[in-house]
């Protein structure tokens, strides 16, 4: 939010406190902001500085400040934290957290954070680091309340509570049910439980075979049944349907975000490279591979249009229509492919939806090329005055837009069924491929009506 004109910010607060001696009217500050305000102005202050904010701040908030910074400041930070002092704010973190922050290290770095940590968290935080971070094992806490079928409910209310007192649990919405291997069998919503006697046995109050997933299973996948499930929290069983852990709506608006800015980075060329990029050299690797792939693609056109400048230099009329034919079949490539590419992410275009996807894309671009290829086609009469390179301006655009819209389609689906992630396609890609394609097409069709 944005602050009030005349009232100073809190990122200036800080620094006008590191300018001056900060000690006790530092730390007043920084105790009484949220640890989501310092997080996202933290970015602003030098390698050093952040160090010793952390310094001044409790334990605990410290913590919560790193869980809460962006990637690139995270990822800055946390390499160049000793490790001792890492491993203590890892300590005060949620496991899964904590399995975040270490995942960021080199492996030696790693090594030392872990082996600082107590044997318990130690073995929580490996556990969760031996899965992928972009799958539910990855994502989940591990810290799960669970109870056995058949216990009455005023005994499973008493082993919750010294669970949740072991652990430090702060919320839960349910309570998992489990046999005696500690394989899944039902969940007990909460309420059910504070309206039920206490002589009541969890086996005849819960709801069986509740919704869970696999510890394997990609993040997007386990976004995509909390939303259309609308649950609050669902189960991570492993291999075998064992407990392992919970992933909570919380976690699901992370991955949201994360999922959005990557997809929309790889849409645009950009890679994974984040708005508060701090690295110039990271920058510039994320984006020259999409700048070199469209570079050779406009040489490449550029070529084409060198080997037939006899055309152009016979009607130089022809270069006046260049960009408008480039421009749309690109446009029309771009909004079939953005389309279909969340729609994939948001499971509502499958695979298997393919032919009939494909068959309303060619009769949509049919539509459109049609009307813009007419409008071109006056347009260039009225400009040139001469009507088959109108005519030539229009068909080649007719032809462009029906054939970059349904590669906009064609190639995300491909790509998926290939196992690639479809975001690749986009961007640099159809775009190169459309102003080669469209230079050969407008080239090609003026010289078969024209000469």
């Amino acid at each position: 939010m944005d602050k009030a004109p005349g009232i100073p910010s809190l990122e200036d607060k800080i620094r006008t406190l590191i300018r001056e001696e900060p000690g006790e009217h530092m730390r007043e500050l920084l105790r009484e902001a949220e640890a989501v305000e310092l997080a996202d102005v933290f970015f602003g202050f030098s390698l050093a500085e952040q160090q010793m904010l952390l310094g001044l701040m409790p334990p605990e908030q410290a913590a919560q400040v790193i869980t809460e910074l962006d990637a690139p400041t995270l990822e800055l930070l946390v390499v160049n934290l000793p490790p001792h002092s890492l491993a203590a704010h890892v300590a005060l973190m949620e496991p899964d957290d904590g399995a975040d922050v270490v995942g960021l290290l080199p492996p030696a770095a790693s090594k030392r954070v872990l082996e600082a940590l107590s044997r318990e968290e130690r073995d929580g935080i490996a556990r969760l680091m031996a899965y992928e971070p972009e799958s539910a094992g990855g994502i989940m806490d591990p810290d799960v309340v669970r109870v056995k079928t058949r216990q009455t409910v005023a005994e499973a209310v008493t082993s919750i509570k010294a669970y949740v007192e072991q652990v430090g649990l702060d919320d839960f919405f349910s309570v998992f049910v489990v046999d005696d291997r500690s394989r899944l069998v039902g969940v007990v919503p909460n309420w059910k439980m504070l309206l039920a006697g206490g002589d009541a046995r969890i086996g005849d109050i819960m709801e069986e075979d509740p919704v869970s997933v696999e510890a394997h299973l990609d993040q997007e996948e386990v976004t995509r049944l909390v939303r259309d499930r609308d649950l609050v929290t669902v189960p991570v069983v492993n291999a075998q349907g064992q407990l392992i852990g919970r992933i909570t709506v919380d976690d699901i608006v992370d991955v949201m975000e994360e999922e959005h800015h990557e997809d929309l980075g790889r849409l645009t060329g950009t890679g994974d490279e984040a708005v508060r990029a701090v690295s110039i050299v990271q920058t510039l690797r994320d984006r020259t591979p999409w700048l070199f792939i469209a570079m050779a693609g406009q040489l490449l056109a550029a070529g084409i249009m060198r080997i037939r400048e006899d055309i152009l230099i016979t009607i130089p009329q022809l270069a006046l229509f260049i960009p408008a034919v480039m421009a749309m079949g690109g446009n029309t490539g771009v909004q079939s492919a953005s389309l279909v590419i969340r729609g994939l992410a948001t499971g509502e275009v499958r695979l298997s939806h393919f032919r009939r996807r494909l068959a309303r894309e060619m009769i949509v671009a049919l539509c459109i090329g049609i009307v813009f290829s007419s409008i071109l086609i006056g347009g260039g009469y009225l400009l040139t005055g001469y009507f088959r390179l109108a005519l030539a301006v229009g068909l080649s655009t007719l032809s462009t837009i029906t054939i970059s819209s349904t590669a906009g389609l064609v190639i995300p689906m491909v790509l998926r069924r290939a196992g690639l992630d479809p975001a690749l396609a986009t961007g640099p890609f159809l775009t190169t491929m459309n102003d080669v394609l469209g230079i050969v097409i407008y080239l090609l069709t003026a010289y078969l009506l024209l000469f």
